[in-house]
């Protein structure tokens, strides 16, 4: 049922965008940002509101090109990870033959290739705001050890995975000068294909922007 939502609103916005294009066009590369990110993965809810969700160490590059008057996208990079996260418990009965001391040490890593469409809804004087939505790409590294493992003795893995989505998004500008201004943006991603399927993902960003 979400997945259907998800078409449905993917198709609005492009019936909006598409009917809001004007002859005058305005193509050329006309910024680039940095940004640090803090984000949220869940299969529904919780968000920011347990540990396990957050994915507190981000950063990424993204490039806009200008289509109209309206009407840009960007393409970029981003680089998510968990940090190396430790779980000690005490297990009963969980491996055969073995109760006692339970370690776990994993580190997950999340590489997106985000791709936006944006529509600029305000542009004032210092201050600009878009909508945005588009595909995204990750591939995830994920890296865990167990002491015990699942037969009692130590257990080590590692491997990685390719997923796709889709992304919503709206992101705000502050000029600063000319060339140089700060801004922020509020997104939310979910998985369509992929092991992460159907994991939401919420992310927050604020970094510098700079005007070619």
């Amino acid at each position: 049922m979400k997945t259907k939502w998800v078409f449905i609103i993917i198709i609005t916005i492009f019936s909006i965008v598409g009917k809001s294009q004007t002859p005058e066009r305005i193509t050329k590369f006309t910024d680039f940002r940095i940004s640090y990110n803090i984000s949220s993965m869940s299969a529904g809810g919780d968000h920011f509101a347990k540990g396990e969700t957050i994915i507190p160490f981000g950063a990424g590059f993204e490039i806009t090109y200008s289509l109209s008057k309206r009407f840009s996208s960007d393409f970029g990079i981003e680089f998510r990870s968990t940090g190396n996260r430790i779980e000690d418990s005490f297990i009963f009965a969980r491996i055969p033959e073995y109760s006692g001391p339970f370690h776990h040490e994993y580190i997950d890593v999340y590489l997106d290739f985000p791709i936006h469409f944006n529509y600029e809804l305000l542009n004032a004087k210092h201050f600009k705001f878009h909508l945005s939505f588009g595909p995204k790409a990750t591939i995830y590294f994920f890296k865990d050890y167990y002491n015990p493992g699942r037969i009692g003795i130590v257990d080590r893995y590692k491997g990685s995975s390719f997923s796709s989505g889709i992304d919503f998004r709206t992101i705000e500008w502050i000029k600063i000068s000319r060339k140089i201004g700060i801004f922020s943006s509020q997104c939310y991603g979910y998985y369509l294909f992929g092991d992460l399927r159907k994991l939401e993902s919420i992310d927050l960003k604020f970094g510098l922007t700079y005007n070619f």
